[in-house]
């Protein structure tokens, strides 16, 4: 047994279990030192990834570890670790300081960081499920409120269907080639196509593209704000490397190609559109959501290393524009009658002015304006597309980017260029959640002025 190709899950499995026990004899007013605790494990599970010896391989060749899925799961500890800081304050503001809080979260990047190594379909399925059911219930954190725990049924109902097109597409799958190992496969066998339909349609489900979307604005709105911070980017950037693996071997076939480029076309322009009539800016990020799922679906239309890297690169950038506003309006919404309709945010620039500015920042870089670094993504996106010969899916992508920039301005216009007839008090942030809105802006900003920091670690990764 190859202990080293595992070594980041040991950590965060031992590190749950420490979490676990704590959480059994501390009383809840050590929630925070718990918290604190739970936050610096995933961050020790960055630093192991460094010890693992790539390529290499577990349990088989069912568990496959090499440089491509480390920096996957380096982005997925990150995110895990500043979801947890970021989160304390805000349950203990609400009531809400359950311990269980701390391993769940961690159990649910346990599953995600074991999806990205997998090269079986047992092995995706089962760390899908572990990291599904256990969003499952961080969505209905909130025991006493109907929304959050109508969102969680919601989250579950979906995705069983998910769950229900996976197993029945790795059926077909198994049928057609004879092995549940993920490899490359080209020929006509409609079996096998079925199959392939199925497990995308799955994962597109995951990821919330149209039309899997269903209740997902839903479930973004009624869950805890870091929870929706948290589940918005961390489970896509585990869905979107495993994507991105499978292109390799499966977009040489047409269907492939075709069912990536409806599912895309329809996520840029139905969540571009349906974004306007939204009231509630908490409910526009979630159909922002499901207009990038759309944009990233771009990168795996078919196997190319410039386009697929350039995907990457921006969904990468993309995870710490989106929890970074997130956290922003979870700090906002600490405060008393405070809901996220847009006349909540009416002259939030005057008197909160620096959360305004932040916030601004992050919309202003998932517009794509440079030098955020979300441009030098969706600019890789484009050129690669035109380089393909998909020049008009590249010039969809860019009337979708242009769509979307009116949303994201609506609510820059009502923080700065509104006024409103009383005063809020000034919002409370804590350290946790003022470290990482720092940190997500300085990614977003020094990632877009040195850009090849991260994209020639994916490149050599590919």
């Amino acid at each position: 047994m190859n202990w080293n190709a595992i070594l980041p899950e040991l950590l965060l499995s031992i590190g749950i279990l420490v979490v676990f026990f704590l959480e059994l004899f501390l009383s809840r007013k050590h929630y925070k030192l718990l918290i604190f605790v739970a936050g610096l494990v995933p961050l020790l599970s960055v630093l192991s990834l460094f010890l693992v010896q790539t390529p290499t391989q577990a349990f088989f060749g069912v568990l496959y570890t090499d440089t491509y899925s480390l920096i996957a799961k380096g982005l997925i500890y990150i995110i895990t670790g500043l979801s947890l800081f970021a989160s304390y304050d805000y349950f203990l503001k609400k009531s809400s300081e359950y311990g269980e809080l701390a391993y769940l979260v961690l159990l649910a990047s346990l599953g995600l960081s074991l999806l990205v190594s997998s090269a079986n379909l047992a092995l995706l399925f089962l760390s899908l499920e572990l990291a599904s059911i256990t969003m499952y219930i961080l969505i209905g954190t909130f025991k006493g409120e109907y929304l959050s725990k109508e969102a969680s049924y919601k989250y579950l109902v979906i995705g069983s269907i998910g769950t229900a097109m996976l197993a029945f597409g790795s059926a077909f799958y198994y049928g057609a080639v004879g092995s549940l190992t993920l490899k490359q496969y080209s020929q006509d066998n409609t079996l096998f196509l079925l199959g392939m339909f199925l497990i995308l349609s799955a994962l597109a489900l995951k990821v919330s593209s149209v039309p899997f979307h269903f209740w997902t604005p839903d479930a973004y709105e009624g869950a805890p704000t870091p929870i929706t911070a948290y589940i918005s980017t961390a489970p896509k950037i585990a869905l979107y490397f495993l994507l991105s693996k499978m292109a390799m071997l499966f977009s040489q076939m047409k269907a492939w190609v075709l069912l990536v480029i409806l599912l895309s076309v329809l996520s840029m322009f139905y969540a571009g559109l349906i974004a306007y009539v939204q009231r509630s800016v908490k409910r526009l990020l979630a159909y922002s959501s499901v207009a990038h799922a759309g944009y990233f679906l771009l990168g795996v239309v078919v196997w190319d290393k410039f386009l697929n890297s350039a995907m990457l690169f921006y969904l990468s950038v993309y995870a710490f524009a989106s929890f970074g506003s997130f956290v922003i309006l979870a700090v906002l919404e600490k405060r008393e009658n405070f809901t996220h309709h847009f006349m909540d945010y009416r002259g939030l620039g005057r008197y909160d002015t620096l959360l305004a500015v932040f916030l601004s920042l992050f919309l202003f870089a998932m517009i794509g304006i440079p030098p955020m670094a979300l441009f030098i993504g969706k600019l890789g996106i484009f050129a690669g597309l035109i380089k393909l010969g998909f020049l008009p899916l590249a010039l969809l992508f860019l009337l979708a980017s242009l769509i979307s920039a009116g949303y994201y301005l609506k609510v820059i216009v009502y923080m700065f260029m509104e006024g409103r007839e009383r005063k809020w008090q000034k919002a409370e942030i804590s350290v946790g959640e003022a470290l990482v809105i720092l940190v997500c802006a300085m990614a977003v900003v020094s990632l877009g002025l040195f850009p090849n920091a991260l994209y020639d670690l994916i490149l050599k990764g590919l």
